[in-house]
């Protein structure tokens, strides 16, 4: 079985010996799981079609035949699926299925975030929840439900992803308490922002159900957070592996992370030699503990932050900690899945002597955005921009609360406006707390350090004070 495939498009794979139409030309790379999985959009037997490929020695046949299960599974409902024209393997051994292509189709998730006004997300997310209704109604649960994991070609929306459908219970309708869960799943991908669409949605689907939409709720309420708080604590345990997404890489002195869709020659300099690449940039902050400055070429505007190490004692007494680099990045993430505004995280670096580590590194995406505080004392700033800008860090805090994480440095210069959203900075003291006694005494310490930038405007920090919940 091949462990990879050529990087040079197109090409040619054949199928098992004696196909009557054994040559797949592959045209583009539509998904790569390095060693795991590659799909390709191709032509064969005179069509277009999306060729998935399974890599992994080890797991690619049961990955296979759990492929082929769920997708003959939805062939049982009334749920659209690509159409499946081909399961076989390639003249090598490697396992292969062959689906229909969708013409000009976007995931879910690109349409979600194409949809601005409430009344589009409404009846978007009743789309949805009519594919699901019809899944449990069939005693079927797609156990990765995310929002790529449906597609959207000519209004119709398509379920893919048949490794992920488990088919125990197929022709009877799946019990509450695991319809509610796996409702939970779809809901916890959207931010906490637009949980007030929930209710319209759960409508829908007890109707489709024919159950009490009550019954769901009063579920939901309890399934909803635990499923969030599992699928981010997922997802920052995945930025600093290797995955889709991201690549960890082990060098001489140093560990780096970084995204894949940034692996270009910009980046190759700055993992080389990260010093020499800040120096490339314009100064924004030489402090003591850190040093930040902007670097900009042709196609990146980033900001680098290296967190310095001031004498041999702070290194020892550091060395065995996780850097505030690590930690930035993981609270990157932690926000990033939480729809929570936060600059884009391109890579991160530690310098390393073994398991000791020293010097960190963290990259992200430049926010051209207006402080805070000259935001709010700039006379000229129409009042009613100034109230929405208020209330939208009220909405930002009451987010954190309820996602039990506290910022640890809420300084006003620790966040930007951006058409009137903040955006949070400076993570390294970011942590999240489970519910209890820790959470509430730093949250307070987060709610009186946020008010007191505000000392100079004293109404300014009364509406703040009335407002940010206790």
């Amino acid at each position: 079985m091949a462990s990879y495939y050529k990087d040079e498009l197109p090409f040619a794979l054949v199928l098992e010996k004696n196909h009557a139409q054994g040559l797949i030309w592959c045209e583009q790379v539509l998904r790569d799981l390095p060693g795991k999985r590659k799909v390709y959009k191709g032509s064969w037997n005179q069509r277009t079609v999306v060729v998935k490929l399974f890599l992994d020695p080890k797991t690619a046949r049961r990955h296979w035949g759990r492929e082929k299960a769920g997708i003959e599974a939805l062939k049982k409902t009334s749920v659209p699926t690509p159409e499946l024209l081909f399961a076989g393997d390639l003249d090598d051994a490697t396992p292969v299925l062959i689906f229909g292509f969708l013409p000009e189709a976007q995931t879910s998730l690109q349409v979600w975030k194409g949809l601005t006004a409430t009344d589009q997300r409404i009846d978007f997310l009743r789309q949805l929840i009519d594919v699901i209704a019809c899944l449990h109604n069939a005693g079927l649960v797609q156990e990765d439900l995310h929002l790529e994991n449906f597609l959207v070609s000519g209004g119709t929306i398509y379920a893919i992803d048949g490794d992920a459908i488990n088919d125990k219970g197929l022709g009877k309708a799946l019990p509450d308490a695991v319809s509610s869960r796996n409702l939970a799943l779809l809901f916890a991908q959207l931010p906490p922002k637009f949980d007030p669409l929930v209710d319209n949605s759960v409508q829908r689907y007890a109707e489709i159900r024919k159950v009490s939409s009550k019954e769901i709720m009063t579920r939901l309420s309890n399934d909803l957070p635990d499923v969030r708080r599992r699928r981010r604590h997922k997802y920052v345990k995945k930025c600093y592996r290797s995955c889709t997404e991201f690549e960890r890489s082990a060098l001489p002195g140093k560990m780096a992370i970084f995204r894949r869709d940034q692996s270009g020659g910009n980046l190759k300099s700055f993992i080389e030699d990260p010093d020499a690449f800040m120096a490339r940039g314009k100064l924004l902050k030489d402090g003591t503990s850190s040093t930040v400055v902007r670097v900009q070429g042709e196609h990146f505007d980033w900001v680098v932050k290296r967190y310095n190490i001031k004498s041999l004692w702070h290194w020892l007494s550091r060395c065995l900690r996780k850097t505030r680099a690590w930690i930035s990045w993981g609270n990157a993430h932690r926000l990033k899945i939480s729809g929570i505004a936060t600059p884009k995280p391109i890579a991160m670096i530690e310098k390393r002597v073994g398991p000791l580590r020293s010097t960190g590194y963290y990259v992200t995406e430049f926010i051209d955005g207006l402080r805070t505080e000259t935001f709010f004392c700039d006379n000229l700033v129409p009042a009613v921009q100034k109230q929405q800008a208020s209330k939208a860090f009220v909405e930002l805090f009451g987010q954190l609360r309820r996602l039990g994480i506290c910022h640890g440095d809420c300084k006003a210069t620790n966040f930007l406006l951006r058409d009137l959203v903040p955006w949070v900075l400076d993570l390294d003291a970011m942590r999240e707390y489970s519910p209890g006694a820790r959470f509430n005494s730093c949250s307070r310490v987060d709610r009186a350090r946020f008010l007191r930038n505000w000392q100079a405007r004293p109404e300014l920090q009364r509406w703040f004070a009335e407002h940010l919940q206790k």
